[in-house]
């Protein structure tokens, strides 16, 4: 996958980010006119010219050229929010738009004085920065109405609503950070009430897998007592998210249980693989991180098969690409069985085993019970001769 660089606000600095395709909060409570879409779509446009961009972006543009497009770019897209926003005062997507000018605020740039190019670090270089001070002030004092409107608005999306509670939350914890306040109960207590308030939503969830990475206990038995009271939660994701989680922590401690039929038209069933050590390895052919195990994966696959080692693969690629599976998997020499159903990221087992994230590899003993469900480089060969017995 393409990495993509973030243009920092203040220093440019170039960060590894995800791709982004759109800005908008994905909104299904309330349909979208053709205005709507329009206005959107301008909002969009602007709020992904601010990052992240590809490296091309970059090239043949000084720092004074790149914080000038970002100055404009905070511009238009406030302006395209406010038009929209105005023009369909009963449209609730309007409030989208408000939203947006919560998110990103201008930084009013009016000029950069020489030396810029030369120094280091965003406080070093908003010392070179001149500011319209009166302009930024008057555009606040606009800003403060949108946002109170917003917060008292009857007719927003929850959607909206849900992501502003977020964003405010994120103030409230990155100050609580630089108190050095702790802050897992915080963000524990606003993950309850996201999820009580808003059960369509996804926001609770991301809150508690937050928690979930930073306790140290993802793999580890002490996950079951983390997921076993969210199976209450009145939140969809978070219920379904914990079910998931708590089948991962079972099969850690009992066989794994798994039967399709394979891309192939093979029979797989885990029950007769037992006595074998397996490697359920959930990839994708799109994935590069993936297709860059795989070296790792043939290579235990042609050392260990003989000796008791099998793979099965579970892939999360599209519908239309079933035909780019066959070939890959024949190109690339790969034997082993693949679960195949065209779902993406909706693909049946993966859901069922809360992956979330791809290469995910779960190694099972010859009792079929999983000892790790992260089974890359050299850990793969390591765990393989320590069941088998070859060290």
């Amino acid at each position: 996958m393409k990495k993509l660089l973030l243009l920092a606000a203040l220093g440019l600095s170039p960060l590894v980010a995800q791709a982004q395709r759109s800005t908008l909060t994905e909104i299904t409570s309330v349909p979208t006119s053709d205005a709507a879409k329009t206005g959107l779509e301008e909002i969009n446009k602007y709020h992904l010219e601010l990052g992240p961009q590809p490296k091309e972006f970059f090239e043949g543009k000084s720092k004074t050229e790149l914080m000038k497009m970002r100055a404009q770019s905070e511009l238009d897209l406030r302006d395209a929010c406010v038009k929209f926003y105005e023009a369909n005062p009963k449209d609730p997507l309007r409030w989208e738009a408000v939203l947006h000018l919560i998110m990103v605020q201008p930084s009013f740039l009016k000029e950069i004085k020489p030396g810029y190019e030369e120094a280091t670090g965003p406080t070093a270089s908003k010392d070179f920065m001149v500011i319209d001070e009166d302009a930024k002030a008057e555009w606040a004092k606009k800003l403060a109405t949108y946002d109170a409107a917003l917060r008292a608005a009857g007719d927003a999306p929850w959607e909206v609503k849900e992501k502003l509670a977020t964003l405010d939350f994120s103030i409230k914890i990155s100050a609580a950070r630089r108190d050095k306040a702790p802050t897992d109960e915080m963000t524990k207590v606003f993950a309850g009430q996201l999820a009580t308030q808003f059960p369509k939503g996804h926001a609770a969830l991301q809150q508690y897998l937050t928690l979930f990475q930073q306790s140290g206990k993802k793999g580890t038995p002490a996950a079951k007592g983390f997921w076993e009271p969210l199976v209450q939660s009145p939140n969809d994701a978070v219920r379904l998210r914990a079910e998931a989680e708590l089948r991962v922590a079972a099969v850690q401690s009992a066989p794994m249980e798994l039967k399709f039929t394979a891309v192939d038209g093979r029979e797989v069933d885990l029950e007769k693989l037992r006595g074998k050590v397996v490697l359920v390895d959930f990839w994708a052919t799109w994935c590069g991180p993936c297709v860059a195990e795989l070296p790792n994966v043939k290579a235990a696959y042609d050392t260990y098969h003989d000796k008791g080692f099998e793979v099965v693969g579970i892939s999360l690629d599209k519908a239309a690409d079933k035909q780019k599976l066959i070939d890959f998997t024949a190109k690339k020499e790969m034997p082993w069985p693949q679960y195949f159903d065209g779902k993406f990221w909706d693909n049946e087992i993966a859901k069922k085993y809360a992956i979330s994230g791809i290469p995910a590899m779960f190694l099972l003993d010859q009792k079929g019970v999983v000892v790790t469900t992260n089974a890359r480089g050299p850990k793969l060969e390591e765990e393989i001769k320590r069941l088998l017995n070859l060290q």
